[in-house]
């Protein structure tokens, strides 16, 4: 691809964005949700009666992903610290390192063997688990994020396609994703079995196309609008090994959990200022990623974090704002099979990984049971 090509496909990216559609409910359901938790008050300190009345065992309760039901998060008081379960263990990229990201960073993924691919200056580069770049080879100077299949096939999505590279970083495959006059703003990109999912922002859907690019279904077409809500124009999802998909909805502050035919199997998430497990912002989270054993990691904008939900919405730790670039729009994320979190800062152009401390992992799943 020569320089024209490279600066028309990022003006098209750009002006795509420009002139996206910007729901009026977005604005409604967030201005709606603002002033709800604003005028909240804290209840009043409990004081001993005589005879109290019986407790409704379904006052205060939300119905988790998993139809299930959990208490409200408001005021819950964990026994360690959140923001000391993980702890930051290496940097990789920005200034000072042995191969810094000039201009971009867009993506995350890991591999076999916990292999680090990191979306970035029009390039894939590999790490190796100790951090070491093992391979480099360019891409579109417009994709925006990444995959690694468990053959070692590499999906990359940029505006309008998906892109298949081998392990040595030869293209093997691609194919054009979203409708005739209407390429997708494709966001994010999975591999599951024999499919490739991806989300399409501007449709504010995910799409399901067989390896040689047709297209089999749609995700989040059943929702009670028809889509995801998607004011920030960002669609992540992630999918485990038994097929079901996790996806942001930004709009609703919601973590929603979809079936491979688009079937929606529950949500949880609501907007807050007070509590560590809400979402702040009028579009959160932004980004996920899940880990081995089911955990959901989240970023956030606005107040840029990332917090780790068991997956019935029950917050287990938070990695704090000090963290990151406050200006940073989205983070992106990854886990590996050791259970480390890799997290993007696109303005500072770092992955940043953040280990479980000792002990961590053992006493959430003792919280757990």
């Amino acid at each position: 691809m020569d320089s024209s090509e490279k600066e028309i496909g990022q003006a098209g990216l750009l002006e795509r964005f420009r002139k996206s559609w910007f729901p009026p409910a977005a604005v409604v359901g967030a201005f709606a949700a603002f002033v709800a938790a604003a005028f909240r008050t804290r209840p009043a300190p409990r004081t001993a009666v005589q005879n109290p009345a019986p407790r409704n065992p379904d006052a205060g309760r939300r119905t988790s992903d998993v139809g299930r039901e959990l208490p409200i998060l408001q005021g819950n008081k964990p026994a360690r610290p959140l923001d000391r379960e993980y702890s930051q263990s290496a940097v990789l990229g920005g200034r000072g390192s042995a191969h810094p990201f000039q201009r971009s960073l867009a993506g995350i993924a890991v591999g076999t063997a916990d292999r680090i691919y990191a979306l970035g200056d029009g390039q894939i580069r590999v790490f190796d688990a100790t951090g070491s770049l093992a391979a480099a080879w360019y891409v579109s100077e417009n994709a925006l994020c990444l995959t690694v299949a468990p053959d070692g096939r590499v999906c990359v999505g940029a505006l309008g396609r998906v892109d298949v590279y081998d392990v040595k970083g030869v293209r093997i495959a691609g194919f054009a994703v979203g409708e005739a006059k209407q390429p997708a703003a494709v966001t994010a990109v999975k591999v599951f079995r024999q499919e490739i999912l991806v989300a399409d922002a501007d449709a504010r859907l995910i799409r399901r196309y067989d390896l040689g690019g047709k297209q089999l279904g749609l995700i989040g077409d059943k929702s009670k609008t028809g889509s995801f809500m998607l004011p920030n124009r960002w669609l992540d999802f992630d999918i485990d090994s038994k097929g079901i998909i996790r996806a942001t909805d930004t709009g609703r502050h919601l973590m929603t959990a979809w079936t491979l035919d688009g079937t929606p199997v529950g949500s949880f998430g609501r907007f807050g200022m007070s509590d560590p497990a809400d979402f702040v912002g009028c579009c959160n989270p932004v980004n996920l990623a899940l880990t081995p054993d089911g955990k959901i990691v989240t970023a956030e904008k606005m107040v840029a974090r990332v917090k780790v939900f068991e997956a019935d919405g029950k917050l287990l730790a938070v990695i704090g704002p000090e963290h990151f670039d406050q200006s940073c729009t989205h983070i992106p994320l990854a886990v590996d099979s050791r259970g480390r979190i890799l997290a993007g800062d696109p303005v500072q152009r770092q992955v940043k990984i953040f280990s479980p401390v000792a002990g961590a992992v053992k006493r959430m799943e003792q919280e757990r049971s």
